[in-house]
């Protein structure tokens, strides 16, 4: 058996011990929902009305694959996957994540000195429409009047500086929450997703969450700590962190670290234990800053600013910055390749009254999480890469091959 066929079994096990939320059909097992969800989102199909013209051509094998053993009505299947709480769904990424461990895959992409997983999180959006909304759904209007309905997720996912794979460690809706009438927001959403990434990643795990500077605040510092999560946080300016900054630099007291390749020429800037704000002075964090040349134009580049409670010294600062730059991998790895490149993550597949928008973008990125699997450990996909250099036209022919 072929590592996807594995894996989509594996997938397939997990759906059998969801418990069942409706309370008025069985005429299809809930496996079968879910089955059929993953299907076609794993085969990447733009539409359910397309998912459904190519059921007859693909019937046998998505019985024997995806175990689909029913096509289920459109108003069945949305409404049952509309009742189901995303945290069912949610915690699936775990087993996953213990294979890999188990293989030894998440051991070699650790950093700094082989110690830590690293984990880039960021929110995206995934639907919005100006007619259909649900009680979930935040709410905006434009300076015209015009009013929208919209969903967004936080996305949480194993990343390494040197590598283009990632792998999803954890999804969570920003949206208005039961019983709550003020839209959500990502800083709410990272209280519920650190958790997960402690959960889906084990007690004893080492991790470095790297998120934006929206996120550099005492809460949610603290959150991180809790968690035992180590963090690197862009900043951005006009806070307390740079006005020790400035003074360190007047009394040239920033320690400095230089480095060339034969392109760029990179000089970094550092210090230890610094107040993080007013508000939270017991709260110590280090900063380190980046600036990257071309050394053939000697044209800036790049430059950019973090804080981080990993102590920043001469020997780690070079890798310290890549772990950092690396947190685009969620943006350019994960969120650009789930709407620009076969995924359709926002396209609406049905918007529902609960959590139907929710639970499908959580099975989208479950699909992502097995084709990024694939293609890190199956061999034939390697192969196959190195013919076609082309990552998603060798995914989609791997998909087509099971049906």
């Amino acid at each position: 058996m072929k590592i996807i066929d594995k894996l989509i079994k594996s997938v397939r096990t997990s759906f059998e011990g969801i418990k069942d939320p409706r309370s008025d059909n069985s005429t299809y097992t809930f496996s079968n929902l879910l089955n059929m969800g993953f299907a076609m989102f794993h085969l990447k199909d733009p539409s359910l009305s397309t998912y459904k013209e190519q059921y007859d051509v693909r019937s046998d094998n998505l019985r024997t694959v995806y175990g689909v053993e029913h096509l289920v009505g459109d108003t069945a299947f949305r409404k049952g996957i509309d009742k189901l709480i995303p945290k069912e769904l949610q915690k699936l990424f775990k087993p996953f994540l213990a294979l890999l461990f188990a293989l030894g895959v998440m051991q070699k992409r650790r950093v700094l000195g082989g110690r830590y997983t690293v984990v880039s999180v960021d929110g995206t959006g995934h639907y919005c429409s100006g007619l259909k909304s649900c009680d979930h759904c935040m709410v905006k209007k434009s300076s015209k009047g015009k009013i929208s309905y919209y969903h967004q997720l936080l996305g949480a996912v194993a990343v390494h500086p040197t590598e283009a794979t990632v792998f999803p460690v954890a999804c969570e809706a920003i949206t208005k929450q039961d019983g709550s009438t003020k839209n959500d927001c990502g800083l709410n959403a990272s209280k519920r997703i650190i958790p997960q990434i402690r959960e889906a990643l084990g007690e004893d795990e080492p991790i470095i969450a790297v998120f934006d500077a929206l996120y550099l605040n005492g809460p949610h510092i603290k959150a991180l700590k809790d968690k035992s999560i180590n963090f690197i946080i862009g900043t951005k300016g006009q806070t307390y962190l740079d006005v020790q900054v400035e003074r360190l630099q007047e009394n040239n007291e920033l320690q400095q670290c230089t480095w060339e390749t034969n392109k760029i020429r990179g000089v970094a800037y550092f210090a230890n234990g610094l107040i993080l704000n007013g508000t939270h002075q017991d709260i110590l964090v280090n900063y380190f800053e980046y600036t990257e040349t071309d050394r053939q134009t000697g044209e800036q580049t790049f430059y950019s600013t973090w804080a981080t409670d990993i102590k920043i010294t001469q020997e780690n600062i070079r890798e310290l910055v890549s772990v950092a730059r690396c947190r685009w991998k969620i943006e350019n790895e994960t969120f650009n390749t789930l709407k620009n490149q076969g995924y359709h993550l926002e396209h609406s597949y049905g918007h529902g009254k609960k959590y139907l928008s929710t639970n499908f973008a959580i099975l989208t990125f479950l699909a992502f999480m097995i084709d990024q699997m694939v293609q890190h450990l199956d061999e034939d996909f390697q192969a196959a890469k190195e013919r076609e250099k082309n990552k998603c036209y060798i995914l989609d022919l791997m998909s087509s091959q099971l049906v």
